[in-house]
């Protein structure tokens, strides 16, 4: 099989250093098991390689990300995204709290009836909810604001190059604008590099900071309206617009970006694909539907050469779902840990929907639920499956220690099984 020559990059502006990714056969960069998985010599975090210096923020462009494989059939569900789902947020709309204290907005519309220019009102109803993230010396993105308290969430790689300690976070020099211009000065109190995640804190109170309303991310459907919002190349409060491209793309995190491929903070993430433009400083920035709820945080672009990083209207988007529940365990200082089902998989190539299970790893959770190779698993928790990928990317809406109620087929007979899903840091140990 070719390799593709495209590339996924993060967008935020950075003067970052590339490096090289490890990545399995299926394009996820997550750990390998030896089955088919192989390492790419491309731009991306790792070792130095031949691009040009690193550079401030407000000059051209520096690459970094991780050239993609074309995908095949094979898609190992040995990683996973360790983070909630729409049917676990949704409490049937209004204010949501979390343990951790944070409230955040889910279900409810701003925009009752956005007439005969959608874009127009959901982008008066998002920017007083969009601010921009600067790292001086560093480099900058965009965020969303969580709740009243002063919370805004963006990517993590916007603000850090590799994992870091609370102290180290707190240490980071961070400014964030408001709609209105006004900067304002944050602290991070947490990151996640295996979902690309992290969370400020505004140091002085910002009324006029609007919290965002998430949408659950089961209502996102293909084909409906997106629009972004951020600061691509530091023009910020900028407005975009596109369709929702396709659902459930798994991708390296940024801890594949690390070069973590050997690890569970190489973490591959179930993300929404949309033809939206968004381009380097919309890392962090909402993308919204057409009732001005927020449905993914604008997270990564593919490319096709090394050095052009424009739009080509394939983008990607953290679901809003996960974005709030690793908000909130970050909030609560807890790890966000990798669940691990333990299966290596394909789709079918005769028409029949579903994952057909080829290995189970001995002892893992699919093992002890009496999951077999030869098994057509084709129902997660009362949702058809339609491939290899759609089990990928369940399982990687989920946290260890969740149970999971899978359908199969065996042998011509519908059975069900729960399984209870690991972890994978204590599968790798």
């Amino acid at each position: 099989m070719e390799e593709s020559t495209t590339e996924a990059e993060d967008t935020r502006r950075t003067p970052s250093e590339p490096r090289f990714l490890p990545a399995t056969e299926d394009g996820t960069g997550g750990p390998q098991d030896g089955a088919g998985a192989r390492s790419v010599d491309t731009p991306s975090h790792g070792v130095n390689a031949p691009l040009p210096s690193p550079v401030a923020p407000v000059d051209p462009v520096v690459r970094r990300g991780a050239r993609l494989l074309s995908v095949g059939v094979v898609a190992l569900v040995l990683v996973g995204a360790g983070v909630g789902a729409g049917w676990l947020l949704r409490d049937g709309g209004g204010s949501s709290p979390a343990p951790t204290g944070l409230t955040v907005m889910v279900g409810e519309a701003p925009v009752a009836d956005s007439g005969d220019e959608p874009v127009v009102a959901v982008a008066e109803a998002v920017t007083p909810s969009v601010v921009h993230v600067f790292v001086p010396g560093f480099g900058q993105g965009s965020g969303i604001a969580l709740d009243g308290e002063g919370h805004v969430v963006t990517n993590a790689h916007v603000l850090i190059e590799d994992a870091a300690t609370a102290e180290e976070l707190a240490g980071i020099e961070v400014e964030v604008v408001l709609s209105s211009g006004r900067r304002i000065e944050a602290t991070a109190i947490g990151a996640d590099i295996r979902r690309d995640v992290a969370v400020l804190r505004l140091l002085e109170p910002a009324p006029e900071l609007l919290p965002a309303t998430f949408a659950p991310s089961d209502e996102v459907r293909v084909g409906q309206l997106a629009v972004a919002v951020g600061s691509p190349f530091e023009l910020t409060q900028s407005v975009t617009s596109g369709i929702v491209s396709a659902i459930g793309r798994v991708l390296p995190s940024f801890g594949c970006n690390l070069g973590r491929g050997q690890s569970a903070e190489c973490a591959g993430v179930a993300t929404i694909q949309t033809d939206a433009p968004i381009n380097p400083g919309n890392s962090g920035g909402p993308l919204s539907d057409r009732y001005g709820r927020v449905i993914g945080m604008n997270t990564s672009i593919r490319t096709n050469n090394s050095f052009d990083v424009s739009n080509a209207g394939v983008g990607f988007a953290l679901p809003s779902d996960t974005v709030i529940i690793v908000a909130e365990r970050l909030l609560a200082g807890e790890p966000v840990g990798t669940a691990w089902l333990g299966i290596v998989g394909i789709s079918t190539t005769d028409g029949r929907p579903g994952a057909l299970i080829e290995v189970v790893e001995p002892g893992s959770p699919a093992d002890t639920a009496g999951l077999e190779a030869g098994d057509l698993i084709v129902v997660s928790d009362g949702r058809p499956l339609v491939a290899m990928d759609a089990l990928r990317a369940d399982i990687q809406l989920r946290l260890p220690g969740m149970s999971v109620e899978l359908q199969f087929e065996r042998d011509g007979v519908l059975q069900a099984t729960v399984v209870e899903l690991g972890s994978l840091d204590d599968f790798i140990g």
